[in-house]
């Protein structure tokens, strides 16, 4: 591909699967310079919105597959494996699920079904051609004094829907990986929580296979030991690991967001309008270098690492937490072209063979499984 080098995926192959999110505008064929650079760099892709419930069947009954076709079509030309992204949700799905013919609630045995019919047509549509689906997203409760979040999904069925998706994904696709995915989930009470979470899954006889982290992320936060920690706990379940949302902001986050109604919001918490300063991007380089260093230390628990989005004018951190910032959290920059973070990439995949033994920026204390 002209002014690009040799792909990235090459730097890994072996080790760990490269993936990118494709947005609904690269689908549509309105993004050339996206579709081009994960045809490129990228083994494995995600739709970021287009497998969604409310893209996928706005209407009960009436299936939209163009989008998500477009990403098999894609992927099968390049060689890469799929993510369906996300089957059960408490956002972006359709009103209709929850609601009878007189726009009342719907009874739980109904929303139930519909839900199974939803999944049961998504994973058999796509069986042997979707190999991972992230089942379920975001369940697990931001607040301490919560374990599950309240949703829709929760309202309406109870705790019931979450084993009953696993079961309808495996039962369309026996051979798919089944994930569980969320944010956060790497340290603290919500670590805590997903590590009960997950155990009462596979105490249940629940198909799950893997937990999806999903790594937004920024220059310092969390710490190389924090995730180190997750990583270890989670393969303690017996489950793999996905990273699937991968981002470094160079904003400050969204914990940081009230800061707008300060005076100097451009200043506080925009501060890259323009352009991203030499040291500030050497220091995204490094944080990436550390990152992929410790995930190759778990090749053997992690194989896939998921980027969410392919270029910076693409990334959603763009428009979170505070709408029309200037973010640059991915590899490429808004020209589509590579940045430092990309070349810490290509040498840490020349250099891998190393990083097995140890990176010394990933901590080797052993931390114990919390898992009871």
């Amino acid at each position: 591909m002209q002014n690009h080098p040799l792909p990235l995926k090459d730097a890994f192959q072996g080790c760990l699967r490269l993936g990118a999110t494709l947005s609904v505008s690269t689908l549509n064929g309105e993004d050339t310079v996206s579709e081009a650079i994960a045809r490129h760099h990228f083994d494995a892709f995600t739709a970021e919105n287009s497998m969604k419930p409310v893209n996928l069947q706005p209407r009960e009954g009436k299936f939209t597959f163009a989008q998500a076709d477009r990403l098999l079509e894609i992927a099968t030309q390049c060689e890469a494996i799929v993510v369906g992204h996300a089957l059960v949700w408490h956002q972006q799905t359709p009103q209709w699920f929850f609601v009878d013919e007189s726009g009342e609630k719907a009874r739980r045995d109904v929303v139930l079904q519909r839900m199974r019919h939803h999944i049961s047509n998504v994973v058999g549509r796509y069986r042997g051609r979707v190999q991972e689906w992230d089942v379920l997203n975001e369940v697990i409760s931001d607040k301490s004094d919560e374990f599950l979040r309240p949703n829709v999904w929760l309202d309406a069925t109870g705790e019931e829907y979450i084993a009953e998706a696993f079961r309808a994904a495996h039962a369309a696709d026996p051979h798919a990986v089944l994930i569980y995915n969320d944010y956060d989930i790497e340290s603290g009470q919500k670590h805590e929580k997903t590590l009960r979470f997950l155990k009462s899954l596979l105490d249940a006889n629940v198909p799950i296979h893997a937990v999806g982290i999903q790594g937004h992320w920024d220059l310092e936060d969390p710490t190389l030991a924090t995730i180190e920690r997750a990583i270890q706990n989670f393969a303690a379940l017996g489950l793999k690991v996905k990273i699937t949302e991968l981002d470094v902001s160079v904003l400050p986050g969204r914990h940081e967001a009230d800061l707008a109604a300060l005076q100097g919001y451009e200043e506080k918490l925009d501060p890259f309008k323009h352009i991203l300063p030499d040291a500030i991007a050497e220091r995204q380089a490094r944080r990436y270098s550390e990152l992929f260093s410790l995930f190759l230390k778990y090749r053997e628990t992690i194989d896939r690492v998921t980027l969410w989005g392919v270029h910076d004018g693409s990334s959603w951190l763009n428009n979170f937490p505070i709408h029309g910032r200037t973010n640059y959290p991915l590899l490429f920059d808004r020209k589509g072209q590579p940045k430092a973070a990309f070349h810490a990439l290509r040498q840490l995949g020349a250099e891998k063979e190393n990083t097995f033994i140890e990176h010394p920026a990933v901590s080797s204390r052993r931390v114990a499984s919390a898992v009871a």
